[in-house]
């Protein structure tokens, strides 16, 4: 059997911050928050506080994980798939009224090895969030 990716964790020193940049832009693709969990380690300042969110399909494993660390994840590039061009679209004004910044608006990706429609956008910490719909398969030789 081929190794798959199961999951991707991104780790911020501002949990309550990046949970609302993240979470609605990965609303906007069909991804909601469907686990959480709370601080194992109840420290004095943050007792009972969430500090993970798994976020998946409603009815479904989550895929992108938020975590509260000390050592946030730094120039990672995270490329999710939309289910249409609209899904694009909507992450894409979700972004915007969420706090990320847009590296790229919507756009046809036409290059010889993309061939898709996508947008980028970075949160403070500088990881690329993609979102991106019609990539076709890598080619082999």
């Amino acid at each position: 059997m081929a190794a798959i990716l199961d999951h991707v964790t991104v780790v911020t020193d501002d949990f309550a911050t990046s949970r609302s940049v993240y979470e609605p832009v990965l609303a906007a693709i069909g991804l909601r928050p469907v686990v959480e969990y709370t601080d194992p380690e109840a420290e004095s300042d943050d007792p009972g506080e969430v500090a993970a969110v798994g976020f998946g399909p409603p009815d479904g494993r989550p895929s992108v994980w938020l975590v509260a660390g000390l050592r946030p994840t730094s120039g990672a590039h995270l490329a999710l798939a939309a289910a249409d061009r609209a899904a694009v679209q909507d992450a894409h004004q979700a972004a915007i009224e969420s706090g990320f910044r847009v590296v790229q608006p919507p756009r046809e990706w036409e290059d010889a090895q993309l061939h898709y429609f996508g947008t980028q956008f970075a949160d403070r910490a500088g990881n690329l969030l993609e979102v991106v719909y019609g990539r076709e398969p890598a080619l082999t030789s």
